[in-house]
Order: structure tokens, then sequence, then C-alpha cells
């Protein structure tokens, strides 16, 4: 339960007097361990390449202030920094960060062709470097499953939701069974959906036998289950 505070103190806390650049890597990597924190996640790989003005590297600050804009982001790809300094001398640059970092991705273990209902076997994961990717990131497969292809995903690329649709297992307008479940017995008729409906969701449904309108739970393809007649 510490950790977190000490890794927020640390982000803000005077960095050692050692070499500007050291100090820098040092930030670099307490920020990149406070987002890993706050996703729960262990790295793969990380690197972190750094830009500095000549003759900048080696300088000596007591007290080195780092900054950059988006704070709140992770720094990932190329990214900006402000460094000041007040003693023993007062001055201030600016440096620059190529930061990669490797997570356990979901990726197609295939090509995905637009309007394919993903399963088990069209998904795997895989390390890929993130700092691209400017989608959510998807990290347990299994909840994608059921979910529908909006457009063609190459094989070994990230999967996220923006490439995704909810999978309609019920379309609205369509015949469906409707199942009636009491204590120790279950009957169906048919019925007529009156919305669309995903796995475990709530629709209207028309029974065609009486003609009410009643709510039924999602279970299956064209299968609805209530336990109101």
């Amino acid at each position: 339960m510490l950790l977190l505070p000490l890794l927020a103190w640390l982000s803000t806390a005077p960095l050692a007097a050692t070499g500007i650049e050291q100090q820098l890597q040092q930030h670099i990597e307490q920020e990149l361990a406070q987002y890993l924190l706050q996703l729960g996640l262990r790295a793969q790989q990380q690197d972190i390449q750094l830009t500095l003005p000549g003759g900048l590297a080696d300088n000596h600050c007591d007290n080195l202030q780092i900054s950059r804009r988006q704070q709140q982001e992770p720094p990932l790809g190329r990214v900006s920094y402000t460094l000041s300094c007040d003693s023993p001398q007062r001055w201030q640059s600016r440096a620059t960060a190529k930061v990669a970092l490797w997570l356990e991705l979901v990726v197609a273990s295939r090509t995905l062709e637009r309007d394919e209902v993903l399963n088990d076997t069209m998904l795997t994961t895989q390390s890929v470097d993130i700092a691209s990717l400017r989608h959510g990131l998807e990290f347990d497969s299994s909840a994608l499953f059921g979910m529908t292809v909006k457009r063609r995903i190459d094989a070994g690329s990230p999967v996220s939701r923006h490439l995704l649709q909810a999978a309609w297992l019920v379309q609205k307008g369509a015949q469906v069974t409707l199942q009636f479940r009491g204590d120790g017995f279950a009957v169906s008729t048919k019925g007529l959906a009156l919305s669309n409906g995903q796995l475990g969701e709530k629709i209207s449904v028309q029974n065609l036998s009486s003609g009410k309108v009643i709510d039924a739970i999602v279970i299956a393809e064209d299968l609805v289950e209530t336990g109101h007649k």
C-alpha cells in the first residue's frame, strides 16, 4: 500500500546530485514505474534514448527540476523535457527522450476480416511496443470474444475495441425462441424481438401467441429467457 505514495514522492523529490543525463534517465524510469503500477502490469522490455544539448550531460545541479507537457500521460514515444536548475548556477535547458515500452497485448493470431465474430482461435497475446499506439490497450483476449470485426486486422496487429463492435445475438424484428423457466419446468414459444440484444442484455420481446410484450434476457443466438409468462 505504501508503494504508490512512495513513487509519487520520488517523482517530485530532488534527485541525487549525479550527472544531468543520469538524473533524467532515473526520472523517466520512475514515470514508467508509476504507469505500470496503475496498469497492474510488468513491462516485457523498455528502452530510453536521451538527446541532450552538447556539454549539458555532465553538468552538476543540486536540485534539478524536470517537467514536461501532458504530465498525466505516460512518457512514450518522442517526449520533450524542460530541465531547470537554480544551484550552484541558475540555468534552463531542454532535452528529448525516445521511450519504448513493450507490454503483452492481445493481437490477431491471423488476418481478421470484416464481420467475423471473435473467438479464442482468432486472438493471442504478444509483446508489443506501445509507444505508437493511440487507442485502448487490450490485455485479456477473453473480454473480446463474441465481438464483431469492423474492418480488416492484419495478423500480429494489436486488437483494440475501436476496431470492433458488439455482436448482436438477437436482431430487432427477428423471430426468437422465448423460453419460460420456473421451479422445475421450462417451456418455450415463439416471440418477436423489439430491439437488438447482446449476450446477457435485457430486451423487449412480443409473445406471438398471446401478443403480450415482456422483458427477456438474451442467452444465445435468437434465444431469450424470462421467468414470467
